[in-house]
């Protein structure tokens, strides 16, 4: 085995690399504050830095880029969702993978519905998680969001999709 300084970013990305991931998508709504023109009022991007945290009280995890429009889609809301993906739903991890002008259209061409919340749910997923936003924490050039779980929807029954070595798969082709 080789060992490399905590501090080289190549070998950090390599063996992170070694981690499979589930596939989630996380939508939020934005507050009425923060409406501008050309910001779409809800957004969502592709995800695998998810991690349920509690189960008492229930507590989820995601973690934006620092700067970013997710970071900047999660600041400007009050809730957000988490749908996690079936394996046959890549073309919509692609799509909410791209950079936010081209995601304005994902609400178009994938089908959804709002929670109770506002927030945004993918259908055909195998299910979301409706949080409120309790605490968002620096950590690096990330952000750690934390939420408490206010819903849980239960979707289609299936293999999630993953996420390892740059590739997708399902659990029966990893």
């Amino acid at each position: 085995m080789n060992s490399f300084s905590g501090s080289d970013a190549n070998a950090y990305k390599g063996l992170a690399r070694n981690w499979a991931s589930t596939v989630t998508i996380v939508t939020a709504k934005r507050k009425a504050e923060f409406m501008k023109e050309g910001v779409p009022e809800q957004d969502g991007y592709t995800a695998t830095a998810f991690l349920t945290i509690s189960i008492d009280p229930p507590i989820i995890l995601v973690s934006p880029t620092n700067g970013g429009s997710a970071y900047s889609m999660l600041a400007e809301s009050d809730y957000f969702a988490v749908s996690i993906l079936a394996s046959h739903q890549q073309p919509i991890a692609d799509a909410f993978a791209k950079p936010a002008a081209e995601r304005v259209a994902n609400w178009q061409n994938f089908a959804w519905h709002s929670d109770n919340t506002g927030s945004p749910i993918l259908e055909g997923s195998l299910g979301a998680f409706s949080a409120k936003i309790k605490q968002l924490i620096p950590a690096g050039d990330h952000t750690i969001v934390l939420g408490d779980v206010l819903e849980i929807h239960h979707g289609e029954t299936g293999e999630p999709l993953l996420y390892f070595n740059r590739a997708y798969g399902k659990p029966s082709s990893l």
